[in-house]
């Protein structure tokens, strides 16, 4: 009896050591929301309304209001259902469960991305009455049987990959569809950013921002910019190649370059240039893109910019 009673005791220690949601399993039940998957330690929850972190070390159960957190290194899947639906969590994420109802078949689920990285997955297709929302510091997703990555910055700024299905992003008043092969990205400052083709985080950023560069001294020849990326767009100024820093995309057949001028975006045909080689790859446009907005120039730019009249075609 002694050796029974002892092994016993050994298996419930080791049961709240390794599942120390078990614990709690009386006081959230109603509020069971998923199961929560150590892949790579350390993994903390955080139980709603508590105070103290708890390290998980190889499965839980989650609930309602609870943050899941993962270290420098640390991995964790989060399941909803059986058949699939889930988030990983990448290293120094913290993850919140907002809101579970429903069933397998048509549910509610809203979750909160409070930092760092994850991709999504959902295993079908949800029907009209179902809801899959994930909110972000700067912008709110639903999908609708999809697969994307979405990351959280350290200020606030989100980012979404989607790479199967499609995504809409919102924020105020502002909302983008986001096809596979396309990403978006937010910020507590700005709205919604444009719609890009992005496969990586890196890709999107080298979208948005544009790529270093350095052009060659010309002496004392000035580069034409054009609203559009051919000569028979409008010259709308020129520009010293020495303040040409930053290239913001290039047509598909080369030599075109979308650069920031005036307050808005310009042309200019360059045949030699110096990309930062750590960027992932400036935006391509189709070679009949445009043409810029003109009345957007602001006509007090800086030095090495002189906006001009508008010109004829091909002037």
């Amino acid at each position: 009896m002694k050796l029974s009673a002892r092994y016993l005791i050994a298996m419930l220690l080791a049961i709240c050591y390794l599942f120390p949601s078990f614990v709690y399993a009386q006081e959230v039940q109603s509020e069971l929301a998923a199961t929560l998957e150590v892949l790579e330690p350390t993994v903390e929850v955080l139980r709603t309304n508590t105070v103290n972190w708890i390290t998980v070390k190889v499965e839980a159960i989650v609930g309602v209001g609870d943050i899941i957190r993962t270290g420098e290194a640390g991995r964790a899947r989060i399941t909803f259902f059986a058949d699939g639906t889930d988030t990983e969590l990448l290293p120094n994420t913290e993850y919140r469960i907002n809101q579970f109802e429903g069933s397998d078949s048509s549910f509610k689920i809203s979750v909160e991305l409070l930092a760092g990285e994850t991709t999504q997955r959902l295993s079908r297709l949800l029907d009209a009455n179902a809801l899959y929302e994930i909110n972000t510091p700067s912008m709110t997703l639903t999908a609708r049987g999809t697969e994307f990555a979405l990351r959280v910055e350290p200020t606030g700024r989100s980012a979404m990959i989607v790479t199967a299905g499609d995504v809409n992003a919102a924020k105020s008043d502002a909302e983008a569809g986001v096809a596979s092969g396309f990403g978006i990205r937010a910020s507590n400052q700005t709205g919604l950013s444009e719609v890009v083709s992005a496969v990586s985080f890196d890709e999107l950023d080298a979208a948005l921002d544009g790529c270093s560069a350095t052009l060659p001294a010309t002496g004392d020849i000035s580069l034409n910019v054009r609203s559009g990326p051919t000569l028979d767009f409008p010259r709308v100024g020129y520009i010293q190649p020495s303040e040409v820093s930053l290239l913001m995309g290039i047509t598909e057949g080369g030599n075109w370059y979308r650069i920031d001028f005036a307050d808005h975006y310009g042309w200019v045909l360059l045949d030699q240039v110096s990309i930062d080689p750590t960027c992932a790859g400036l935006r391509q446009f189709p070679d009949d893109f445009g043409p810029e907005d003109s009345n957007l120039y602001d006509s007090t730019s800086g030095p090495g910019v002189l906006v001009m009249p508008v010109t004829t075609p091909g002037s």
